[in-house]
């Protein structure tokens, strides 16, 4: 029996076939080409943009006192006591009470220097408070409190006429007396925020002398925070500080995943990678959060997801679902928001470089065709 050349030649090619022919892998949307992959860093973003916002600190879990390189901080705080049971002209003695956090040094990877600070207390009641010319209100003392005893309380036995009767508010202060520490303190969001005790002393049931306290939680908190003159280098980086609500938006250019027809780009995953300047940031780490968090949002998709720097390099961040929301919605341009997601419990900051093409998209990706 003679085989037909085109014949063999045919069945030649379809015993190739079965035998190179690469075996998709599909679900109930696309069929991907596995020989389709790619792995692109892509020099894409085409504008970074900065934007900035005062944190609402009068609800905030924390507040700060201190004065480093970089920042220089206080607190006021309002206490309303109209209740008329309180009898002012009755209290032995009135304490201002706050509970502090945890200190860090000037340097963030230095050890506290010393167990104490010193601290300045102030009465701020209708004071103009300037807190870059160190104008705080009137000081009614200081004191050397515990830095590096973490959680406790510090307390300040006022003036026995600073609240007088008939007083139904009074606004207090607390401010640097010293330079090189940064201390976070319980601010108006937590349950620990400053209070005033009122202590009384009256007789017990045994005729013994005992003492009573009323407390009272503040009502209002400010924080008074300034960025120090010249410290950050504007020209050539953005910052990202947990100490304002700061931002950055990354434009990035996605033309480069248009594809025509049936086939579509399948992002297998994909990471956004600011060009983090290690040696001008700074991340302060004796605190129980380590890394600095952010978040990469796209304003349009309503999609998010996060990140975490080290200072030794970047987390990976998985955006894939981003941008192939973007893509699929044949966006030819993409927006991501870069924000810190744990604001006001560090102070430390990173510098991103303004300079668009340092900054990256890696991704990796393949073709999907609709079966």
């Amino acid at each position: 029996m003679k085989i037909r050349i085109p014949f063999a030649v045919v069945l030649t090619a379809l015993f190739f076939w079965s035998c190179d022919e690469p075996i998709s892998y599909d679900n109930s949307s696309f069929t991907y080409n596995p020989f389709s992959f790619t792995e692109d860093t892509l020099n894409n973003i085409t504008a970074i943009e900065a934007g900035n916002a005062d944190i609402e600190w009068g609800t905030h879990f924390r507040a700060w006192v201190g004065e480093t390189q970089y920042y220089k901080s206080g607190f006021t705080v309002e206490f309303i006591f109209s209740d008329t049971s309180l009898n002012i002209s009755e209290v032995d003695s009135i304490q201002f009470q706050v509970n502090h956090d945890v200190t860090y040094p000037e340097n963030g990877a230095d050890t506290l220097a010393a167990n104490y600070s010193t601290f300045g207390f102030y009465e701020t009641m209708d004071q103009a408070i300037d807190i870059e010319n160190s104008v705080y209100g009137n000081i009614i003392g200081t004191d050397s409190m515990d830095i590096a005893g973490g959680n406790n309380s510090w307390r300040y036995n006022l003036p026995a006429d600073l609240i007088t009767e008939g007083d139904t508010i009074v606004s207090l202060g607390i401010f640097p007396h010293e330079s090189e520490y940064f201390s976070s303190f319980y601010g108006g969001g937590s349950g620990s925020r400053p209070s005033l005790n009122f202590f009384f002393h009256e007789p017990d049931t045994a005729g013994n002398d005992s003492a009573t306290v009323r407390p009272f939680q503040t009502d209002t908190l400010f924080l008074h925070f300034a960025e120090k003159s010249g410290a950050f280098d504007r020209v050539q980086y953005e910052y990202l500080s947990q100490l304002k609500n700061d931002s950055l938006l990354f434009t990035l250019d996605l033309q480069g995943f248009t594809v025509t027809g049936d086939t579509l780009q399948h992002i297998v995953s994909s990471s956004l990678l600011p060009a983090i300047d290690d040696s001008a940031s700074s991340l302060y780490t004796p605190d129980s959060v380590f890394r600095f968090s952010m978040l990469v949002e796209d304003p349009n998709s309503g999609l998010s997801s996060t990140i975490e720097y080290r200072g030794d390099g970047n987390n990976s961040i998985e955006i894939k679902k981003i941008v192939q929301s973007a893509i699929d919605d044949k966006q030819d341009e993409l927006e991501l928001i870069l924000r810190p997601t744990t604001s006001g419990y560090n102070p430390g900051f990173i510098a991103i470089s303004k300079d668009v093409s340092a900054s990256t998209l890696y991704v990796r990706s393949s073709l999907a065709v609709r079966p």
